[in-house]
């Protein structure tokens, strides 16, 4: 399931209950707007959300009610990395509800990681460790196609442009790629590359490599 897929499907829905310790939120429990205009859907005020279920039906259901979530968030946010052994402090704004005293512990959250990245959604950043992780609200792919329409629109294929001028550049100012995380943007031009769209010229730095568009 892709990002731009699990964002279309609506986080507010309520899970049937499934075994024991699960039950529908109340119905009085309403949406909360955050400071910065995201809307919580009700379930995030319902205390058993925080607490990873032991029926695997219902740990199913919740998961993917929290993967919607996440991706929601982490879109308005921009939220492109996560570091789990400090989730409490970089995500607070959706691993914790403070007007209910809950929150999703570390273990929860790499259970919920590790859920994403089978579904194509995050990535381990370094590879083989479950500590941090690059966060694809849109996968590499999609952000690949977004870079190459905007660079053909513009008529910036005729020159070799560095990682830096696509993502901090004047021209990307008003671009939905803008500060893209330089490790996502590699992995986006990888997959132009591979679609011979693109070529990746090695450079003194990041800051200093390069990329010819076809």
């Amino acid at each position: 399931m892709s990002a731009q897929a699990s964002s279309s499907q609506s986080v507010t829905t309520r899970p049937t209950a499934h075994g024991q310790g699960s039950s529908a939120p109340p119905t009085s429990l309403r949406p909360i707007k955050s400071a910065s205009g995201f809307e919580f859907p009700a379930m995030w005020s319902f205390p058993p959300f925080f607490t990873l279920q032991p029926n695997p039906q219902t740990l199913a259901h919740q998961l993917l009610l929290w993967r919607n979530l996440f991706l929601e968030w982490a879109r308005h946010e921009r939220v492109f990395e996560v570091n789990v052994d400090s989730a409490g402090k970089d995500v607070l704004g959706v691993f914790a509800n403070k007007g209910i005293g809950r929150r999703l512990l570390p273990p929860s959250v790499k259970t919920l990681m590790g859920e994403l990245v089978k579904n194509g959604e995050a990535a381990p950043d370094p590879p083989k460790q479950d500590t941090h992780y690059l966060i694809y609200w849109r996968k590499p792919e999609e952000w690949g196609d977004i870079i190459y329409h905007w660079v053909m629109e513009n008529g910036l294929n005729a020159s070799i442009m560095t990682f830096w001028e696509i993502t901090d550049g004047d021209l990307s100012e008003t671009t939905e790629f803008r500060q893209l995380p330089v490790s996502i943007l590699r992995k986006a031009l990888e997959s132009l590359v591979k679609r011979n769209r693109a070529q990746i010229f090695e450079g003194k730095g990041e800051a200093g490599e390069g990329v010819r568009f076809f």
